[in-house]
Formats: C-alpha cells, sequence, structure tokens
C-alpha cells in the first residue's frame, strides 16, 4: 500500500515538474522572441547607417575628385600666365587669354558642383563623429577653394582690361608711328634731294678749287743780276728776260697763292730795283726787300711768274 502511494507521489511529482519546465520554456521562448525583434531592428538601423556611410563616401569622393580637376586646372593657369609674360604679339596674348577663359570657366562650373554636393553632405551630418569630420573637412577645403577662384578670376579680368588698355595704346602708337615715319620719309626724300644737289655743289666746287689752285698759282724768284744771268733767266747784256725763262725761273722759284698773298718778300738784305716781266708800276710799290702788291688782278695779268731782280 505505501508502494503504491509512492509511486502516485512520484508521479505527481513529475507532472508538477513537466507545468514547472513548459512554464519557463514558455518564458524563454517569450524573451527569444522579443531579443529577435530587437537584433532584426539593430540590423536593419545597421544597414540604413551602412548605407548613408556609403553614399557620404562617394559624395565626399566626388568632391574631392572635384577639387583635384580644379587644382590641375589651376597648375595650368599658372604655365599659361608665365607664357603670358613671354608673348610678343597680339594674337599669341589672345590666344592665351582664351585658354585661360575657357579654364576659368571650367573651374567655375566646378565649384558650383562642388557647392551641390556640399549640399548632400548636410543630410549625413549625423551622431558618426568620423564621417561629421571627414565632411567638415571637405567644407573647409572647399571654402578655400572658392577664396582662391575669387581672386584670381578678378586677376584674369584685370589681364583682360590691361590686354585691351595696351592694345588700343598700342594701335595710337602704331597710328603715330605710320604719320611720323611718313614725315620721315618725306624729309628724307627732300634731304636726298638736298643731299644730291650739295654733292653737285661739292663736285663742282673742287673743281673750281682744283682751277682756281692752278689759276691762282703764282712763282716768285729773286736774285741778284748775277745769279739771274748764271740761271739762264736774264740776259746777259740787258735787264730783259731770256726766251726761255720761264724753266729755270720756275725751278729757282717758289710758289703762292696770290689772291691770298699781296705781299712778296725776298730773302737777304739786298734790296729790290726790278720786276720783271715789266708791270703796270701802279699794280705794287717796293720797300726794300719787299713788295707789296696794290691791285692784284693787273699785277698777275701780266704773268703768273714774277722775276724780283735785287742789287
Amino acid at each position: 500500500m505505501y508502494s503504491k502511494y509512492f509511486q502516485l507521489f512520484i508521479l505527481l511529482l513529475f507532472f508538477t515538474s513537466c507545468d514547472k519546465y513548459a512554464s519557463e520554456v514558455e518564458k524563454m521562448k517569450a524573451e527569444n522572441d522579443k531579443l529577435s525583434k530587437s537584433l532584426s531592428g539593430v540590423e536593419d538601423s545597421e544597414k540604413i547607417l551602412r548605407g548613408e556611410y556609403s553614399e557620404a563616401i562617394d559624395v565626399l569622393n566626388a568632391i574631392d575628385d572635384t577639387l583635384s580637376n580644379i587644382s590641375d586646372r589651376e597648375k595650368q593657369i599658372k604655365q599659361l600666365n608665365a607664357k603670358m609674360e613671354l608673348a610678343e604679339n597680339k594674337s599669341q596674348k589672345e590666344q592665351i587669354l582664351s585658354k585661360l577663359q575657357t579654364l576659368r570657366d571650367a573651374n567655375k562650373n566646378a565649384q558650383q558642383q562642388t557647392k551641390a554636393l556640399q549640399g548632400m553632405l548636410q543630410k549625413f551630418k549625423g551622431e558618426n563623429e568620423t564621417l561629421r569630420k571627414m565632411i567638415d573637412q571637405a567644407e573647409a577645403r572647399v571654402k578655400t577653394i572658392d577664396e582662391e577662384l575669387g581672386t584670381k578670376r578678378n586677376m584674369v579680368g584685370e589681364m583682360q582690361s590691361t590686354l585691351k588698355k595696351t592694345e588700343k595704346e598700342l594701335e595710337t602708337n602704331r597710328s603715330d608711328l605710320a604719320i611720323a615715319y611718313e614725315d620721315l620719309k618725306v624729309k628724307n626724300e627732300k634731304l636726298q634731294v638736298a643731299n644730291d644737289k650739295l654733292q653737285t655743289s661739292i663736285k663742282e666746287l673742287k673743281v673750281k678749287n682744283e682751277f682756281i689752285g692752278k689759276e691762282a698759282l703764282g712763282y716768285v724768284c729773286c736774285g741778284t743780276k748775277k745769279i739771274l744771268r748764271q740761271k739762264d733767266i736774264l740776259s746777259a747784256t740787258t735787264m730783259k728776260l731770256t726766251k726761255g725763262f720761264q724753266s729755270p725761273a720756275q725751278a729757282n722759284s717758289s710758289r703762292i697763292n696770290y689772291f691770298e698773298n699781296n705781299s712778296i718778300s725776298c730773302n737777304g738784305s739786298s734790296k729790290i730795283v726790278a720786276v720783271l716781266p715789266e708791270r703796270d708800276p701802279s699794280s705794287y710799290q717796293i720797300e726794300g726787300t719787299k713788295l707789296t702788291i696794290r691791285n692784284t688782278q693787273i699785277f698777275w695779268r701780266t704773268d703768273k711768274i714774277v722775276i724780283l731782280v735785287q742789287e
């Protein structure tokens, strides 16, 4: 009988334990469902966050590429500016300015694209600290590029204005130069005509001078009767010249330009006593060893050789 009660007790304990276990199982199942739903929410949030982060990185990369392209174009602009300083004519400068303007326009469009991308970044500024720092750095770079491009755009505008002003001044200078050239050309032509006349005059004057030099050349021979006779200039018996006196007289005389000399002196202290060939006494005057010509034309018209007989 005790055995039956014991078995009944074991059976009752078994059922009681089963009910408690089933209750625990149900409780665990409920907690597991709750955790599963929480995990699913976390996974969904993670997927959203991961997607936003990836999209933000794409935008940041696009901004970085755009800014890099702007920097590359700025290097080209710097090179073109250096070429501008070496350009020698208007055509070269205009070509360089055209390229500069194209690069400036491209950078201006790139700036606008960058600002649009920058606006897209604002929606990604959440709780992610790393992402926020990256966005702030990108915005700082964009701001710096904007300021640099603004300054350089003003520089190009000034260059274009300066070029136009320089070209206008150059055109004015060319016009003035053309007028000055024409004036100079006319003056040169007149000067050439005057120079030709001067050369002709110089040649004519040279010929005249040579003629005058020859025609105005006089010969003066001084000597005593004895010396003049020894040289076959003076006749042996009279105070007349020999027939061929010219040659020995020229050989023993000094030459003078009678247009430039109105007096003749003989060496030594012997006075002049006669003038041969005989001339008009009024055309000269004797003073010791000196003969003064009073009338050059009359005096030298007789002969270009004058023999002065000394004591």
